[in-house]
């Protein structure tokens, strides 16, 4: 049913990446390769929010500013408690060529919780540290082992550029954290910084 140009019943929630990490030496990009976003409701069901795999250049992001729009859906009113990332690679470009990174899991859960409420605006904004993240072995091989920022936003403020640049504004913080990466591929929440 829809009332208004809005469904009721429904709210609508916005995804954006981001990354402001400091200058990485020779490191001049890194890429990594979404291939579908889920959120979870805290009833425990999945909902899978954005299907077709896309590519950002963190470093690229963190030079223009932007929050990059990885999802932009209705979903129904309730109680959210997580949302997580498919990640099929990781590609890093430095002064010696291009190399892929280990990464401990291709699958980045970050927990919070926010809600979706009728005709609001729900804000998941992700900011990969790629400075804190990425590392290099003995063997000379990157391994990313993601430290992220995790913020939501209810009844938040959103536009949404023409190349995909997501402005998020007002609306009240539901939840902040830091989260890190295990070498085992387990995410955990961090001490705020």
């Amino acid at each position: 049913l829809q009332v208004n140009g809005s469904i009721k019943g429904k709210g609508r929630v916005v995804v954006a990446i981001a990354d402001p990490s400091r200058k990485m030496g020779t490191v001049t990009s890194v890429n990594i390769t979404v291939e579908g976003v889920r959120i979870q409701h805290s009833n425990e069901t999945w909902t899978t929010i954005a299907f077709t795999a896309k590519t950002y250049d963190l470093l690229a992001l963190n030079a223009s500013g932007k929050n990059a729009l990885l999802a932009d859906i209705s979903l129904p009113e309730g109680n959210y408690t997580q949302i997580r990332l498919d990640i099929a690679n990781v590609v890093v470009t430095d002064a010696n060529g291009t190399h892929y990174a280990k990464l401990p899991s291709g699958e980045l859960r970050l927990k919070g919780r926010f809600a979706v409420n009728e005709n609001e605006t729900t804000t998941a904004r992700i900011e990969f540290l790629a400075d804190e993240s990425l590392h290099m072995t003995g063997k000379g091989e990157y391994i990313l082992t993601p430290v992220i920022r995790f913020e939501t936003r209810e009844n938040a403020g959103v536009s949404i550029e023409r190349d995909d640049d997501v402005r998020i504004n007002e609306g009240r913080t539901a939840w902040s954290a830091k989260h890190g990466m295990d070498v085992d591929g387990e995410m955990g929440e961090m001490r705020m910084v």
